[in-house]
């Protein structure tokens, strides 16, 4: 099986950023904005400074935080009075910048490269979004990982 078309031809063009700098608060609120409404990305595409690829920030970045948060504010399941611990941090936590937690600073792919490397990558690594960056780093679209499953699974299930 040769999945031949580009990574260009399958990208999705509609995608949220980011700026590296924005507080997590403020990346919540625009992830919050994106999964109520299209194009229902499961993340944002991550920019440094001058507007190049940066890294991704995830839903499932997000969840991590969240758990190691409360990790920290609750030692064992049952324990009283965590949620307020909890919650304290929270509040310090949105305050972080996107780039201290974002994910996928290294994973990226062309946008002339086949969609095959993209399955390949979203496969092995477990992805739920891949950027597609142009030759100067600039983000101009993203996989996901539905997309790589609404090609590839009408071939598993002929």
């Amino acid at each position: 099986m040769v999945l031949k078309k580009t990574n260009k031809a399958m990208m999705t063009a509609n995608f949220p950023t980011i700026k590296a700098d924005a507080h997590l608060k403020e990346a919540y609120a625009a992830i919050k904005k994106n999964l109520a409404g299209p194009p229902h990305s499961p993340g944002l595409v991550v920019l440094d400074h001058e507007g190049k690829y940066a890294g991704l920030l995830t839903v499932d970045d997000l969840m991590t935080e969240l758990a190691r948060l409360y990790r920290h504010a609750c030692d064992k399941p049952g324990k009283k009075d965590w949620v307020d611990t909890f919650f304290s941090q929270c509040e310090l936590v949105g305050m972080k910048q996107v780039s201290e937690i974002m994910s996928g600073k290294r994973l990226s792919i062309q946008a002339g490269d086949i969609f095959e490397k993209s399955c390949e990558l979203v496969l092995y690594n477990k992805l739920n979004l891949l950027a597609v960056i142009d030759a100067d780093s600039k983000p101009v679209g993203v996989i996901t990982r539905r997309k790589v499953l609404l090609e590839i699974a009408p071939r598993m299930f002929k």
